[in-house]
């Protein structure tokens, strides 16, 4: 599963996290063996926990989930300064999986709010850990609320473009990755800027503040939603992706946000990234689950009959990018397919409920069971109700 682009191993990405906070975590989360680990930044702090809904089973056997960070106590940050930090950085290096990359996060769009000289401190922190032994350096501009945020403290697209031209130029010839929002803002456009400014690759990474709550909720514990995401995520992640190789981003991008099981990680591929980010499934489902993940991967990669990640890269953009004549005689041959297509009374069962999402009178029961009228416009609503494949057109 090698990938050319910063000659990794494999195309999966540790996120900045809880996982990867401190030398322990990263070496911890290393012995999955990803192709890269992001060392989370210094001074974002360690984190708290993890709350799946409707749990992690559901996580574990690929079924819609979503996750919120930030429930139960937020764990103090022993790392203090600059200098300790990079020395968990040199450590990390010498002791994680060595055919690992070590990318590390710097800066905190906070830094913007709290220090007049925050370029200042960008800069030297970005000097400081690629002579600590970082690979790569990562701009974390995707914490929940940041594009929200923008709006109110400063102009997104410019603090990206700006950002990155800077860093560029204090670490010449090291890779500077930008982790992007979906959240509030235009995607294409912030990768547009981040490219002009001479990223080596994006990441479009979906993480959202959101409040989630029980219906009872006085007595069941806070969920703030600090940064929500899950499984919802993957088609609108998979969309920007897609989006962004249609209107010419060609850099590298490293895609993140709801993946859970091996299909959303492929998915992300298949829609044009060159690599998966892992965050929440790292920080609140554990290393061995990336194991898992990328294990599984690579038997369907295996089974499927794709020999590397590159055969892989992109392989559905052909239906996103049909044209719109093709996309049109599609649409019509699947709505006459519905049209013509009779309901199989053996298994009927008079249920009605083709009958109640009908709205051109094109289907109606007639004692237990339903049958087409002339009607029918091929809608296909009465086809996605139907609980027994009574009323079913093949693929």
């Amino acid at each position: 599963m090698h990938v050319d682009c910063f000659d990794m191993i494999n195309p999966f990405v540790i996120a900045s996290s809880p996982a990867t906070r401190g030398a322990d975590n990263v070496i911890k989360s290393s012995a999955c063996r990803p192709g890269a680990i992001t060392m989370r930044n210094f001074g974002h702090g360690m984190g708290g926990g993890g709350f799946f809904y409707p749990g992690f089973d559901a996580v574990v056997k690929g079924q819609p989930a979503f996750h919120s960070h930030a429930v139960g106590n937020q764990c103090a940050d022993k790392i203090s300064s600059l200098d300790e930090y990079c020395e968990e950085v040199k450590r990390a290096r010498r002791d994680m999986y060595p055919e690992t990359k070590l990318w590390a996060s710097v800066g905190h769009y906070h830094d913007i709010e709290k220090y007049p000289d925050w370029k200042k401190r960008w800069k030297t922190e970005a000097r400081e850990v690629v002579n600590a032994g970082a690979d790569a350096i990562e701009l974390h501009f995707n914490t929940p609320g940041v594009a929200t945020a923008s709006d109110r403290q400063f102009n997104y697209y410019q603090l990206i473009e700006i950002c990155t031209k800077m860093i560029k130029e204090t670490v010449p010839g090291v890779p500077v990755m930008v982790k992007l929002a979906v959240e509030d803002i235009d995607c294409l456009t912030s990768m547009r800027r981040a490219v002009a400014a001479g990223a080596d690759a994006v990441g479009p990474t979906a993480r959202w503040k959101a409040f989630y709550f029980d219906l009872d909720w006085k007595t069941t514990e806070a969920r703030p939603g600090s940064g929500y995401g899950g499984t919802q995520a993957n088609p609108l992640v998979c969309f920007e992706v897609a989006d962004a190789r249609k209107n010419g981003i060609n850099i590298p991008i490293y895609a993140g946000g709801g993946v859970f099981s091996y299909d959303q990680a492929l998915r992300y591929i298949m829609a044009g990234s060159d690599m998966v980010q892992l965050g929440a499934l790292a920080c609140s489902g554990g290393i061995k689950q990336c194991q898992r993940l990328m294990k599984e991967c690579s038997d369907w990669m295996d089974k499927n009959g794709y020999a590397s990640v590159k055969e892989l890269k992109g392989d559905a953009l052909t239906l996103f990018n049909m044209s719109p004549d093709f996309a049109q005689e599609r649409q019509r041959r699947l709505g006459e397919a519905y049209r013509m297509r009779d309901v199989d009374q053996d298994k009927c069962i008079g249920c009605g409920r083709c009958e109640d999402v009908c709205w051109y009178k094109g289907i109606e029961l007639e004692g237990r069971k339903a049958r087409k009228t002339e009607n029918c416009i091929g809608c296909g609503y009465c086809f996605q109700v139907c609980p027994t494949g009574a009323l079913k057109v093949d693929a």
